[in-house]
């Protein structure tokens, strides 16, 4: 994909977010080039993170010990996005929507590179104005609903975005409180015990 032609999507993601979902919908990419792009931001998101441990460790001065390896975490990021395009298509298609599973993986894959550049942009203040980063972590985040919500909508061709948010949040909510068990049941998280 030609740089202006990058440069401008991601623009017109912020502007119009449904025109932009559309639009990569009607790419009709293979299969084998969604799975594609999905390593590549799983690739780039985990080597971000790694990056930016070290650089928050350098710029406050606290020791995090070694750092996170990058592998577990770029397999974990890519678990979440198939089962973000599963939840968006399968969610969305219990209320009448028609989204297909493969036209989801592709908006989610281009939401996670978005965050990504978000977070580039988070790193490059934090190493200046280490405070004012956390207000990026919160614009991150209602980005992520906002663009949610936005492309959901386009994937099933809902009009009410009021109702789509709700059931974005109320999925998000829900799958978040579902992993925890999962994650306790496992005995991955420990249960925390009084003192």
């Amino acid at each position: 994909m030609a740089r202006p032609m990058l440069t401008t999507l991601v623009l017109r993601s912020l502007q119009a977010p449904r025109e932009v979902a559309r639009f990569l919908i009607a790419l009709d990419l293979p299969m084998s080039a969604r799975f594609t792009a999905l390593g590549a931001v799983m690739a780039l998101s985990a080597a971000l993170g790694t990056a930016a441990e070290l650089l928050f460790s350098f710029v406050t001065k606290v020791d995090l010990g070694p750092p996170t390896n990058p592998l577990p975490m770029a397999l974990v990021q890519g678990a979440l996005m198939l089962y973000a395009a599963g939840a968006m298509a399968f969610f969305g298609r219990q209320f009448g929507g028609t989204g297909r599973f493969a036209d989801a993986l592709i908006l989610v894959v281009w939401i996670e590179f978005l965050l990504i550049l978000g977070q580039v942009a988070q790193i490059l203040v934090m190493v200046f104005f280490p405070l004012v980063s956390v207000l990026g972590t919160l614009a991150l985040i209602g980005m992520l609903f906002w663009l949610l919500t936005q492309f959901t909508a386009a994937l099933h061709g809902f009009d009410t975005l009021f109702k789509v948010a709700f059931g974005v949040i109320a999925v998000f909510f829900g799958s978040a409180m579902l992993f925890g068990m999962l994650l306790l049941s496992f005995g991955i998280v420990p249960v925390p015990t009084p003192l």
